[in-house]
């Protein structure tokens, strides 16, 4: 492993073959792990059981992580999903992840976002009467919801998972050793959480803060870090990104 890659703080919880890390290393990057965030199981999984195990009576299911996809099989006793189920999904992953579990086609915005997942489900399908079902986050954004019950669809959200911050000194220490160049954020609460562990001043200084979406971004912008987004929520497309901009630096 050379001493000269530059090193991108990895907030996701994973390992180093996870897929982002895999993707920064692909390119010459160094992943160093700062998980920020703890998954914790449904806090409604009676819920999460009904709706997983009734999907045959939807027209439409809509996720937006591959964690939230899992949780779902792992609540549907590992049947696939119905044949006739259409599905959308936040990322390319997230849409492996549903072909994996069954899925044909799973409809993804060409770009970054709610905003993009919106419109491309807009002209997908006539709304009104549509049977949706939303497996998510505890916290996560509910966007996507209001635009398709404003068009008249009929939407179920569920909490598939939930995300709690890890111990403040827990980041901070993983944060001290990581000592990186960049950082990749994935989540508004893995925002949150790491701004509130080490403050807005280290992020300062970095070469560049990805931000996994709009949304993210955003949260950011209001804990005081500009931040820059993709142009689609996809790991390799990220690790380019970064590749470019960091290369820029070191030519300096």
């Amino acid at each position: 492993m050379s001493a000269n890659r530059r090193r991108v703080l990895v907030t996701r919880d994973e390992s180093l073959d996870g897929p982002l890390s895999s993707a920064l290393l692909r390119r010459g990057l160094q992943p160093v792990a700062c998980s920020v965030l703890s998954h914790v199981a449904s806090p409604e999984p009676e819920a999460l059981v009904r709706a997983a195990r009734s999907l045959e009576d939807y027209q439409w299911l809509i996720v937006a992580s591959q964690r939230a996809v899992a949780a779902l099989m792992v609540a549907r006793g590992g049947r696939p999903l119905p044949p006739t189920l259409r599905t959308a999904a936040v990322g390319e992953r997230t849409a492996g992840s549903l072909v994996a579990a069954g899925a044909a086609l799973p409809l993804t915005a060409a770009s970054a976002g709610s905003a993009a997942l919106i419109a491309a489900l807009a002209r997908a399908d006539r709304w009104p009467g549509r049977r949706v079902l939303v497996p998510r986050a505890a916290e996560g954004g509910r966007e996507v919801v209001d635009a398709l019950r404003q068009r008249g669809a009929s939407v179920e959200e569920v909490v598939a998972y939930a995300t709690v911050p890890r111990p403040r000194d827990e980041i901070v220490a993983a944060w001290e050793a990581a000592r990186p160049d960049a950082a990749v954020v994935a989540s508004p609460s893995a925002a949150r959480a790491l701004v509130r562990a080490i403050g807005a001043e280290p992020l300062h200084r970095l070469a560049r803060v990805v931000a996994i979406g709009p949304t993210t971004a955003m949260q950011l912008e209001a804990l005081g870090v500009l931040a820059v987004v993709p142009a689609r929520a996809d790991f390799d497309v990220v690790a380019e990104l970064l590749n470019g901009a960091l290369a820029q630096v070191v030519q300096r």
